[in-house]
Order: structure tokens, then C-alpha cells, then sequence
């Protein structure tokens, strides 16, 4: 396959960059942080009876990490480590995490462009990044929402009448949401998170429109801090788990596993005690994990990282647990769905995505074919199929429509999208020096 709208874009100066690390200008966040990874490939498998689904990975990494924001006792205050943006945290306090966007027909292009047609000017940790004061001052966003960054929304949600206008400020009234919500004009977000949400068995579920939202119900995680008292409001059950608070260079080695404490919930933890003893380099979890409720826990999770590899495996009903958050899975549908790994103690725009990919209950023909079955089948009956993910870069919606876009045309014609000219197990290398010419050009701007 010749790739003709792809070769134009790298003669017109997408210059090919050599795999690795590439230094860019940190300040506009424009750049691919040192150990990032440009590609790697998420093995999926998927099955289903007459009420639930479940959905299968794999993805190899020698550098797993379930861990996440940490307090840190020093010089008598409790700090903060780990902000999950910038690249790669410097002491890996950044999750894993598996997420996979899912549509059932009714968000117009998600077929055609994926991931990517979430992704515009303005939102965090891009060159083009709207400054909190902007966001927290927007009637919806700011002071509805109570947000303090722009984050991925739909095109759809903004009230314009060219896609290359589609801005970040631009969000139809309430009313207007409220009413393509109930028409399920939503992606299904399923995101599994190594420290947020694994421990609790769940997934988090939630889903994206006007922003990156959550859906109904409480969620499996909250913030381990007494602002008031400036100190954690929770501490290791010394008596259950043998420790009040975990070790800072340990933390730092890597030397707690997944059966350690490593995360502090509900179940393992007693009120912060600040008149303890604490010493330096004492170090609690800034996240307090609890029992989720609604459509936000209706997602089960299992499995773990075992020999070089995660293997997590999703459960949920083929009922929506909320049909205003969640797509409902019928025997003989087709869905459209995008995957997203963050790994190696990244997180915000730093993740490998799949290009647009279906999912099919039991239909042939489908990138991924749920098999149906009434027992549950084993891992060599499964149907894996191995999807190549790449770094997305700074590629955006409005960019794809605009003059710079070589293949401004196809796009705003509707015709193709990127399974015809960027087929990745096809073009990898040149999609990848694609995306990072991208950024480069960002920079030199």
C-alpha cells in the first residue's frame, strides 16, 4: 500500500527522526521525553454470554508500574511526589494504564480518525495548552465542571460551523449537551488503572463529550489529604499490614510488589496519627482507595503483571449500567473502539493509541470477534489479535482539517480515514516519523 498523502506530508518537512528520545523544547512541552517508547503492540482477546462481556490484554513491558502520587515526609512537612505530566515521572509515581474508547455508531468520523478526533488546540501538556486561569474562568467548564485545564472533548460538543474552529471554549449550552448525551452522542471511556483502580477490582468507567468525564455514581479513589491540617488523612493499619507508612528509597527501587501495601484503601488503613514519630523519608500513598459505586465500579478487573507482561482482563454486563455514560453490547453488533496504553510512569499525552479498530459480538469480519461462550474459555481457546499502537504526538482535530493536513481534502470530505492512509502494520516507521516531525515542527514554531 503506498501511503501517498503520508510521503507528501515528510517531503514537505516532517523530518524522520531516529527511534528513542528526542529532544525538543521542554517549555512547550513539545517533545518526546527520554525512555518513551514510539510503538509497541496490546494483544486483545474477547468473549461473551448471554449477559456479560469480558475483554483480555496483554502488553509486554519490563518497567510496570503500579504505583502512583506519593507523601513524603521531609524536613517536618508532608510533600508531594508525582504530577503525571511532563514525560516520564523521575521516580516512576505514575500508573499503568489500559484504556480502550468504544462507540456503538452513533459519534459521526470515531470510526474514521479514532482517538485523534478527541485530541485539540488548547488541552493540557500540548504546546498550545490554555492556562488554568482561562479554563477556571469558563461559565461551563471552569465554573460547572469546577476544571482547571482543558482535557479531550468531541468535536460534536462545541458550537461551530468550521471543524478547523472546533475550540477548546466553544461548548454548547446545557441543554444542547444534555440532549446529544441521551442520544448516546458519547464515547464510552474504559480505562483500568494499575494503582487508582486494580486494587479495588475494578476498571474505571466513564466517558467523553464536552470533557474527559466520569460517569455515574462514586468513584474507587479519593485524595489521602487533610488540606485543613496540611497532612495525610490516612495512614497504614500498622496491626494488619506491619507497616504505618512505606519506605521512601523503596519506593523509589521499585522493591514493593504486588502483593505489598503499596496501595492505602479502606480496608488497610486507620486515621492519620500526626503526633507519631514520623521520620524522613516516610511515604504514604496521596491516593485513598474505596469501594466504587454505580456505573463508575460496573466495570470488574483482574489479573496482574506476570512473566514480562500485564494481563488484565474487563468484565462488564452487555447492559449499560448507565445508558447516559455507557453503549449498551447486543449478540450480532459492531463497535468501534480505540486502545491507549500509558506505561513506564507516564501519564496525560504520553501513551502509545491504536488507529480506529471494531469489535465484533460474535461477527466475523471484525478487527477483534468476541467468541461466545457459556463457560469461561482459557487462554489457548481465546481469539487474540494483536493491535500496533504508536505515540500520537500533538496531531490534532483542528490540524487534520487545516491547509498544513496533506490529506485536508479526504478529511473534509469524510471518505477515508486513517485505516486508508495510515494502515500501521503497513506504515509503522513512516507514521511514526510522521507524528514526531509533527512535533518538531510544533517546537520550531
Amino acid at each position: 500500500m503506498i501511503n501517498r498523502r503520508l510521503t507528501a506530508a515528510l517531503a514537505i518537512g516532517a523530518l524522520p527522526f531516529a527511534a528513542g528520545a528526542q529532544e525538543l523544547d521542554s517549555e512547550l512541552t513539545a517533545h518526546l521525553p527520554e525512555g518513551q517508547p514510539v510503538e509497541g503492540v496490546l494483544r486483545v482477546a474477547a468473549e461473551y454470554d448471554d449477559s456479560q462481556i469480558r475483554i483480555h490484554y496483554k502488553f509486554e513491558t519490563d518497567d510496570p508500574s503500579w504505583m502512583h502520587q506519593m507523601l513524603r515526609f521531609e524536613d517536618g512537612e508532608w510533600v508531594r511526589y508525582g504530577a503525571g505530566s511532563g514525560g516520564p515521572d523521575a521516580h516512576g509515581h505514575y500508573e499503568d494504564r489500559i484504556s480502550m474508547l468504544l462507540d456503538d455508531g452513533s459519534v459521526d468520523h470515531f470510526d474514521l480518525y479514532g482517538g485523534w478526533m478527541t485530541s485539540h488546540e488548547g488541552i493540557r501538556t500540548t504546546a498550545s495548552e490554555v492556562s488554568s486561569d482561562a479554563v477556571e474562568a469558563h461559565p461551563h467548564l471552569g465554573e460547572t465542571l469546577g476544571r482547571s485545564d482543558a482535557r479531550k472533548f468531541l468535536p460534536q460538543s462545541r458550537d461551530v460551523e468550521d471543524d478547523a474552529e472546533t475550540n477548546w471554549d466553544a461548548v454548547r449550552d446545557t441543554e444542547e449537551l444534555e440532549q446529544l448525551q441521551a442520544d448516546g452522542v458519547f464515547l464510552d471511556l474504559w480505562q483500568w488503572r494499575a494503582h487508582r483502580s486494580h486494587p479495588m477490582g475494578v476498571a474505571d468507567n466513564g466517558y467523553v463529550l464536552e470533557y474527559r468525564l466520569a460517569s455515574s455514581g462514586s468513584s474507587m479513589f479519593t485524595n489521602n489529604w487533610d488540606g485543613d491540617a496540611e497532612q495525610p488523612a490516612w495512614m497504614f493499619d500498622e496491626e494488619q499490614t506491619g507497616l504505618v507508612a512505606l519506605d521512601w528509597d523503596a519506593v523509589v527501587a521499585g522493591d514493593y510488589g504486588q502483593d505489598d501495601p503499596y496501595f492505602i484503601s479502606e480496608d488497610n488503613a486507620v486515621p492519620f496519627d500526626p503526633d507519631r514519630d514520623w521520620q524522613e523519608g516516610d511515604t504514604i500513598p496521596q491516593r485513598f482507595l474505596q469501594e466504587p459505586e454505580g456505573s463508575r465500579g460496573a466495570i470488574a478487573a483482574e489479573g496482574g503483571w506476570e512473566d514480562g507482561a500485564w494481563r488484565i482482563t474487563l468484565t462488564r454486563t452487555l447492559e449499560a449500567p448507565d445508558p447516559m455514560d455507557s453503549k449498551t453490547l447486543e449478540d450480532g453488533g459492531v463497535y468501534d473502539v480505540a486502545c491507549a496504553v500509558h506505561t513506564g510512569g507516564v501519564g496525560a499525552r504520553w501513551h502509545l493509541v491504536s488507529i480506529p479498530e471494531t469489535l465484533g459480538l460474535g461477527v466475523e469480519g471484525a478487527t477483534i470477534t468476541a467468541q461466545h461462550s457459556d463457560t469461561r474459555l482459557s487462554d489457548d481457546e481465546l481469539d487474540w489479535v494483536e493491535l500496533p499502537l504508536v505515540y500520537p504526538g500533538q496531531v490534532n482535530w483542528q490540524w487534520l482539517h487545516s491547509q498544513d493536513h496533506p490529506g485536508q481534502d479526504d478529511i473534509l470530505e469524510r471518505e477515508e480515514g486513517l485505516q486508508d492512509f495510515h494502515a500501521l502494520d503497513l506504515d509503522l516507521e513512516d507514521f511514526r516519523r510522521f507524528v514526531l516531525g509533527h512535533d518538531r515542527a510544533l517546537t520550531e514554531d
